[in-house]
């Protein structure tokens, strides 16, 4: 047991290059498998359209929920492994906060975090890999508990250049439940914009929230989860076959088609929150 303990620090302190497109680490992948499925029994958490996963390369573009306490990546990961029998891994796009925080950055990058650079992407489809993006960062992650199942991507469109650059479909994923694991009162906009976390650390957010384990908090930091129900669905792939990779460069049709992303997300998510009678117990 002592062994198996030391493995595991070793693996979170040592370095991992954030921006480089590595095999995720088959011992990390091991210890997260098994967290994941903990997760999905507290979480009662459902997949589905898992088999609408394109077979080669493809930009996965999600609505991001809960604060930094974010689970549906976890849940939607364990059932990729399970339907492909682990043969064909996701890479997660995440903040520069994130990757780049002690133990735990390295931790994310064994399986599958890379920077959420444009380079960083390219070099993921380069290797023909399927990339998970959330858009709405924390900008979305934040919003206020009363806009829960709203998708909101706060006019980013990033992720379209990227899908049209490299030439591949945009699957639109949506998630549901984890908005109320915590209960944000306040976006906090002004707030983060007067004390600099905008600028320092990219956050478009100084949110004030109930949660646990300190009843009230404030700022993007994590929060132990309550037990709402998680739902992840994956859409049909959308296909920018008809576009040429210049049109990267003209802003209407990002907007566009962009527009088409959110609205597919939205869909979905009008049709599972409309069935959900109770928060947190769905």
């Amino acid at each position: 047991m002592l062994s198996d303990m030391k493995s595991l620090i070793e693996l979170f302190v040592r370095a991992e290059q954030a921006d480089r497109i590595g095999e995720v680490d088959p011992k990390v992948a091991k210890w997260v498998i098994d967290f994941a499925r903990v997760l999905r029994t507290y979480f009662r958490a459902q997949v589905y359209g898992i088999e609408k996963m394109p077979s080669s390369k493809a930009l996965l573009v999600g609505n991001h929920n809960a604060g930094i306490t974010f689970f549906e990546p976890f849940i939607l990961g364990l059932a990729w492994y399970e339907y492909n029998h682990g043969e064909d891994s996701l890479n997660y796009l995440g903040h520069d906060a994130m990757v780049d925080m002690p133990l735990l950055g390295n931790f994310l990058r064994k399986i599958g975090m890379i920077r959420a650079s444009h380079e960083a992407a390219d070099a993921a489809f380069a290797a023909n890999r399927k990339v998970l993006v959330f858009p709405g960062g924390n900008y979305e992650a934040f919003r206020p508990f009363k806009q829960r199942h709203r998708v909101d991507f706060g006019g980013k469109t990033g992720y379209v250049r990227l899908a049209l650059r490299n030439r591949v479909p945009i699957v639109p994923v949506m998630c549901l439940g984890g908005h109320e694991t915590f209960f944000v009162l306040h976006r906090g906009e002004k707030l983060a914009d007067l004390i600099g976390t905008k600028k320092l650390l990219r956050s478009e957010s100084f949110p004030l929230f109930l949660g646990l384990p300190t009843g009230i908090g404030m700022g993007p930091v994590f929060h132990f989860p309550l037990p709402a129900k998680l739902e992840v669905e994956l859409g049909e792939p959308i296909s920018l076959e008809e576009y040429s990779p210049e049109d990267a460069d003209d802003r209407a049709k990002c907007r566009q088609i962009s527009e088409k992303v959110q609205g597919a997300i939205q869909a979905m998510m009008d049709a599972r929150s409309a069935r959900r009678k109770w928060p947190i117990w769905g």
